[in-house]
């Protein structure tokens, strides 16, 4: 089974180390909220149920460091090829469980506090997509209450999400990569950031190379085109006035012209003897045009004057 970018994330963030009680009692606090309690006849109550072991084993650990009560972890196969879900148990009430979360309230108080917060909340309710793809990380929450808790705590850490309303719940998301990248850095992701930082260097890279191909390719038929216009010209007045009935000083960079249509004007005038830079080719080629605007007008005026005579 291919495994995400996302699930590979909450695989780090379910490593992070636990440093300060604050910190992991508001990680805990964040994922009983998202998991809704459940008690379980006999068992007591499931404190979060998922399909990710790691996941299943941080919230043991911490439930354990945090709550001071036994855990326990339960495996459920589901018929097929699907993953096994987790369930993590401790015999405490649900009531008394409920009653220490709603003592809870508001928001955490320090910046390493409210990272934790955030780390929890995305274990069990966010996602972000690959970095080569389009950049989006979000938390699908439940309830009012919990996504403006959650939308707090992100402005009081420098984020900016924005608010969406799904069938299955609110949707807190970040669309810019910069938020996504310190989003993840708060959270203790860093491998993560790191192969974020990566794609965007590389997609970066890719953009600036297609950029240059592209002003290259631009730049190239450009060449061509004027050489092709110029080559014309020239064939105009050769035929018109013949070779002698050019200037003597323009006749080499025409029959140079004709030869090299395709050739800038740099290749020109390395091919003169002696050479000339690029300004004096162009200027020597901008003569021949004035020439041909010149012998074009004169000939429609003699066209124009025998088209007027008698029958």
């Amino acid at each position: 089974m291919a495994i995400s970018f996302s699930f590979e994330t909450k695989e780090e963030l379910a490593r992070v180390k636990k440093r300060r009680p604050c910190c992991a009692e508001a990680e805990l606090v964040a994922i009983l909220r998202q998991g809704n309690l459940a008690g379980l006849p006999g068992e007591g109550v499931i404190l979060l149920a998922t399909t990710h072991a790691a996941i299943a084993r941080r919230v043991y650990s911490l439930a354990r460091a945090v709550l001071g009560l036994p855990v326990k972890v339960q495996t459920e196969r589901r018929s097929g090829k699907g993953r096994p879900v987790f369930k993590v148990l401790t015999p405490a009430g649900v009531e008394a469980l409920q009653a220490w979360l709603a003592a809870r309230t508001g928001a955490p108080e320090y910046q390493c506090c409210r990272a934790a917060y955030l780390r929890g909340t995305f274990l069990v309710t966010g996602s972000v997509n690959k970095p080569s793809a389009t950049h989006h990380l979000e938390f699908l929450l439940e309830g009012d209450e919990e996504a403006a808790r959650l939308q707090d705590i992100m402005q009081q850490l420098e984020l900016q999400p924005r608010l969406s309303r799904r069938q299955r719940g609110l949707v807190l998301y970040l669309k810019d990569s910069e938020q996504i990248v310190r989003a993840l850095s708060l959270m203790g992701a860093h491998s993560a950031v790191l192969a974020y930082e990566n794609a965007l260097i590389f997609k970066e890279m890719r953009n600036r190379v297609n950029r240059l191909v592209n002003c290259e390719t631009a730049n190239l038929s450009k060449t061509v085109e004027t050489g092709l216009r110029q080559a014309e010209n020239i064939r105009y007045l050769v035929a018109t006035l013949g070779w002698e009935g050019l200037p003597a000083g323009l006749q080499e960079i025409a029959a140079l012209r004709l030869q090299h249509p395709e050739a800038s004007l740099k290749e020109l005038g390395e091919m003169l003897v002696p050479p000339v830079g690029k300004s004096g080719v162009n200027h020597r080629l901008r003569r021949l045009e004035h020439l041909t605007r010149q012998v074009r007008a004169r000939r429609g005026e003699i066209d124009a004057a025998h088209d007027n005579l008698p029958c």
